[in-house]
């Protein structure tokens, strides 16, 4: 009796030990809330001046687009009054013309529309068969005007709103007029600058060569110490789900923002991210604790092999380099979807709104995926823009269809319970491909329950690298169930912000990419997030040639008939290399 007693006493201090020393593991765990610093080794100068050579090529598409909608004006019979009344109403809903008149001995014979000035005096500046004023004001709004030649002599001048010029350039870079004047800037007092001659040394304009007008940006400051998760939350999940009514009933202090069972987000606004975390680390009904991390952006017949899309020649060198138009004759996307996790796409966009399928808004529980940023729309073009219908621009996957998801709010930014709220509902919904041009530098556990989910319900993930030219590794991209892209130039060469590290996978098109932006714009931008895409799309025609392949084998074949560029084989820079459409798909036809 009394040697059982002594064993008993044994285990009873053994368990007890154990115990402290689980507690003494759990309440050091709380510590490992994630504070990394990422150096940063781009000088911001390089990027502004990226940024101010994607502007610039912006505004020769939006010139290009303008002319060619005077030119279709100009060859219409304007004597004709049901005509007239045509092009009234389509002026009224034309996102720049305020109006068009016809000049007769430089004098309005017809007029459409509203002109507020329609004297051609004012045109200074000439480009091939365009003509432009300088940028002048009425009633607090910038107007130009702009002439084109019609077939039989005469000129038809048109007055263009400049407001689509101050949306695009947001709060980060102003425009002077040929004369050297600043004539639209944002609202960054650091960019209130009234000539060009008022430029600090260190900046350089870019020079919109149709205008001569000057292009300049000055990126805010980052602030010194940004969170890098939601102040008062953490993400939970339970060990049984069947016990979460209860647990909430003993934790009053506690509100349920989000839910997306078995994960919540739950908040307390008294008490610190770091102390909610430790104490709720402790609870024995949690499967895991973790801060809710926040995530940004990382800045579509029979076929044709030359796409008739206005800005295909002139401007989409990507889709050259990757050996675009001979895969076009092997794929075309068909029966697809491509799942865009971004800041939604623009539900109306005329070289989108026929391939878009009902989306989903992660932060509301709608269909809303309304884009105000921008981003989203611009990640979709590049994917799977409509192709071969004289208008825009053509996208990789030309057939496939895109599912909006919105997790990024309308300044770029989500958490990671929405990100991966989102992918579930993806995959729930009939994703093929999930395009991830976003990402943080934490681990989540919520997210990458998430990935493995999409993995193993035989969905494609393809995740941007990151633009901040630095080795450590960025999540969702460090996951190996997802195909991780870097950048390349129009060299082939790796492009200088593209973040690189043996988890890498392949690279693709990512400076200067032409695609789509709301109210049925077009804009060139650059990032890693601008090469995902390419690959998605990829990945688009690779599934719908060959639906019969796992994600692995998917990932496989990219990687393996990629074009090998940097030192021979895989490298952190290049990956496998950058991808190669006819070829990877050539590899598919002889299988």
């Amino acid at each position: 009796m009394w040697r059982m007693a002594k064993t008993v006493a044994i285990v009873a201090v053994v368990g007890l030990a154990l115990a402290m020393i689980g507690r003494a593991l759990i309440d050091d765990n709380q510590y490992a809330i994630q504070q990394k610093e990422i150096p940063k080794k781009l000088e911001t100068n390089a990027m502004d001046q990226l940024m101010a050579e994607d502007l610039a090529l912006t505004t020769s598409m939006f010139l290009k687009q303008l002319s060619a909608q005077l030119q279709r004006w100009a060859d219409a019979d304007l004597s004709d009054v049901e005509i007239q009344n045509r092009f009234e109403e389509e002026v009224s809903e034309h996102a720049h013309f305020n109006g068009f008149a016809l000049l007769h001995n430089d004098q309005p014979d017809v007029t459409v529309g509203d002109m507020s000035v329609s004297n051609p005096n004012l045109i200074t500046h000439h480009h091939m068969s365009s003509e432009f004023s300088d940028p002048y004001q009425v009633d607090g709004k910038m107007y130009m005007l702009m002439g084109e030649e019609t077939k039989g002599g005469q000129k038809i001048l048109g007055e263009i709103d400049l407001s689509f010029v101050k949306a695009f350039i947001r709060n980060t870079a102003a425009v002077a007029d040929a004369s050297g004047n600043f004539f639209v800037s944002g609202d960054n007092p650091n960019i209130d600058w009234k000539t060009t001659a008022d430029l600090p040394e260190s900046i350089r304009s870019v020079t919109v060569p149709e205008l001569g007008w000057q292009i300049a940006v000055q990126s805010e400051q980052p602030e010194k110490e940004k969170l890098t998760y939601v102040e008062h939350q953490a993400v939970i999940k339970f060990k049984r789900p069947q016990s979460n009514l209860t647990w909430f009933d003993e934790h009053p202090d506690l509100d349920v923002v989000r839910q997306n069972d078995p994960f919540y987000v739950v908040e307390n606004d008294k008490e610190s991210t770091e102390t909610l975390i430790k104490r709720l680390q402790r609870d024995y009904d949690l499967a895991f604790v973790e801060p809710n991390y926040v995530f940004s952006q990382t800045g579509t017949t029979a076929l044709s092999t030359v796409p008739n899309d206005e800005f295909f020649a002139p401007y989409q060198w990507n889709l050259e380099q990757i050996e675009m138009s001979e895969g076009w004759n092997l794929s075309g996307g068909d029966n697809v979807t491509i799942a865009i996790l971004d800041t939604g796409v623009d539900p109306d966009h005329q070289d989108l709104k026929d391939k878009l399928l009902t989306g989903f808004n992660a932060f509301d529980d709608s269909s809303d995926h309304s884009d105000a940023h921008g981003h989203g729309t611009h990640v979709a073009g590049v994917a799977a823009a409509l192709t071969n219908n004289v208008t825009g621009i053509a996208g990789v996957s030309w057939n496939s269809n895109i599912l909006p998801v919105k997790v990024l709010n309308d300044n770029g930014e989500g958490s990671s319970y929405e990100v991966a709220k989102g992918i579930y509902w993806a995959v729930d919904n009939g994703a093929d491909v999930i395009n991830m041009s976003l990402g943080d530098y934490y681990h989540a556990d919520v997210l990458q329950d998430a990935v493995r989910y999409a993995y193993e319900n035989d969905v494609v993930l393809i995740a941007a690298s990151g633009n901040d030219n630095v080795q450590d590794p960025m999540y969702p991209a460090q996951y190996e169930e997802v195909l991780t892209v870097a950048a390349v130039d129009d060299s082939r060469n790796r492009a200088f912000f593209s973040n690189y590290g043996q988890h890498i996978d392949v690279a693709a098109p990512g400076a200067h990419i032409p695609s789509l932006f709301p109210n049925n714009q077009y804009t060139v931008m650059s990032g890693t997030s601008m090469a995902a895409p390419h690959v998605a799309g990829l990945a688009g025609l690779v599934r719908a040639m060959r639906p019969d392949l796992s994600v692995e084998q998917v990932y496989e074949v990219i990687r393996n008939s990629a074009r090998d560029l940097g030192t021979e084989g895989h490298d952190e820079y290049y990956g496998h290399g950058e991808i190669d459409v006819a070829g990877t798909l050539q590899s598919l036809a002889g299988n």
